[in-house]
């Protein structure tokens, strides 16, 4: 009796929630930080280094394997973050399904949900990757080298980040569950 009451204190509602209140959820706060990176990004003269957002999903999503409602979030936020920066239509759309694949390539070969090692380097690998190629789609649509430091400091702040909410990103899927299942 007592070890009943112990298990239902342990789940929570978000351990209860199925993919699509998660992938919601997720996706609301994906919204959230894009619609407030337009603003003036400086804290007393000090600029800001603002997250690629939409990364976090693509990242965390992915894990689960492939599925289609991630997919067109992923591009959606891509479209409007090629609005918002002035980027060729589709740049960061490619590159939020590339690094949502490679999750999803990832987490196909792997079982990073209970290898600490693949949970830990994956993210660093997969922004790696995303910074990679938006230093390449930068620098070949400004015709000359882009500055990596802006970029680079936007890329550690999206991981720091992505460290500790990770978990707000885990569409639900349990180990020895088949991907792709949202």
């Amino acid at each position: 009796m007592a070890r009943a009451m112990m298990n239902r204190k342990r789940r929570t509602l978000w351990s209860q929630s199925g993919p699509s209140p998660r992938l919601v959820f997720g996706a609301a706060i994906i919204a959230i930080v894009g619609v407030l990176g337009m603003t003036p990004k400086e804290f007393f003269g000090i600029p800001l280094a603002w997250p690629f957002a939409a990364l976090w999903g693509a990242m965390g999503w992915g894990r689960v394997g492939l599925s289609l409602r991630p997919m067109i979030l992923l591009v959606i936020f891509g479209v409007m973050q090629d609005i918002v920066s002035n980027a060729p239509l589709g740049c960061f759309a490619l590159i939020n399904l590339l690094v949502y694949g490679m999750s999803a390539g990832i987490a196909e070969q792997t079982d990073g949900m209970r290898d600490t090692l693949v949970a830990f380097v994956g993210p660093i690998v997969l922004l790696s990757s995303a910074f990679l190629l938006i230093w390449g789609f930068a620098s070949i649509t400004s015709d000359h080298m882009v500055r990596t430091w802006p970029l680079l400091t936007s890329f550690i702040t999206t991981g720091l980040i992505y460290s500790f909410a990770s978990r707000m990103y885990d569409l639900g899927r349990r180990p020895g569950e088949s991907p792709g299942g949202s």
